[in-house]
Order: structure tokens, then C-alpha cells, then sequence
């Protein structure tokens, strides 16, 4: 799979979390596990703009690697973090 240096780095970042978030029972009504992680926290982890972070989270999402739902105005996006097929 082909990614950027960031979008790794923020993937396993972003697993990391969402073991958190199992360890927590952070789960939606379906029972899947997601995480809350803001645009602007992403930024600052990656010490780059937020334009940048959600760049890295539209390049996850197109390798199948994060699913975001959309949340009430005003809410923050869940995060789904998906393992690699293979």
C-alpha cells in the first residue's frame, strides 16, 4: 500500500487510539469502536497546518484505512480505525 511518511505515522497514532478507546468501550450503537480526534490535535501532533492533517486523514480514508461519520453540527467526527486487508 502507498502512503506518505505522515499518513503512516498518523495511522498507527491513530490505532493506538482506538485501543484506547476499546479499553474505554467507546463504542457507537452498532457496537463499533471509534475515536475522537480533532483536526487541530492532529495538526499539532504532526507539527503541520490542519490543512495538512485533513489531507492525511482523505488519504487514509481512501486506502480503506479509516471510515469518518459525520456527527450533529458542531460535534466532532468519529473515527473508525480499520486494519489492512492482507
Amino acid at each position: 500500500m502507498e502512503l506518505t511518511f505522515t499518513a503512516k505515522l498518523t495511522y498507527a497514532r491513530l490505532l493506538n487510539q482506538a485501543r484506547l478507546s476499546q479499553l474505554n468501550k467507546w463504542t457507537d450503537e452498532a457496537g463499533r469502536v471509534y475515536i475522537i480526534f480533532l483536526i487541530e490535535k492532529i495538526a499539532k501532533m504532526l507539527d503541520k497546518c490542519p490543512t495538512t492533517a485533513k489531507s492525511v486523514l482523505t488519504e487514509l480514508e481512501a486506502a480503506g484505512l479509516i471510515e469518518r461519520k459525520q456527527q450533529q453540527f458542531s460535534k466532532p467526527n468519529h473515527i473508525y480505525v480499520k486494519l489492512p486487508d492482507g
